[in-house]
């Protein structure tokens, strides 16, 4: 009769215990994808064209913005000389994108993203209501600012 190996059962766990420090070996930081460099700076004064996407209400009109930046965060103001755009703005940069949007006085909506590319900024703005006034009629219709510092 063969002597029966009352050992192998814990071979599995001894292994285990041998090799997990290996594993861990010279990971005392913790590393993830990269995110790239920080927050692009938009930060100062802007202005370009403003784009309606109600072409018959507005078309287009000159933009100016005037952003602050704090870190990531971001507020200003943006507005057009023709199309009646004249509110604030908060939001976030993160790498190149921005989020946020433009508040108007009364009006809700606005929701705003876009991308920073250079000296181009490049902002999506969503359409505002008066829902106190007008119900989910929009009063305003969003369109894209492009500009340039």
């Amino acid at each position: 009769m063969r002597p029966r190996a009352r050992h192998l059962p814990f071979l599995p766990l001894a292994l285990l215990v041998v090799l997990l420090p290996l594993g861990c070996e010279n990971s005392n930081s913790i590393t993830g994808p990269s995110m790239g460099a920080g927050p692009a700076s938009i930060n100062g004064t802007w202005s370009g064209n403003y784009m309606s996407n109600d072409p018959a209400g507005c078309g287009s009109s000159p933009a100016n913005a005037v952003f602050r930046q704090d870190g990531a965060t971001v507020t200003g103001t943006v507005s057009t000389s023709t199309c009646g755009v004249a509110g604030t703005f908060k939001g976030n940069v993160q790498g190149s994108v921005i989020t946020g949007a433009l508040a108007m006085a009364g009006c809700v909506g606005g929701g705003a993203s876009g991308t920073i590319s250079g000296s181009e900024l490049v902002l999506s703005i969503g359409d505002l209501t008066k829902p106190l006034i007008t119900g989910d009629k929009t009063i305003m219709y969003g369109g894209i600012v492009t500009l340039h510092r």
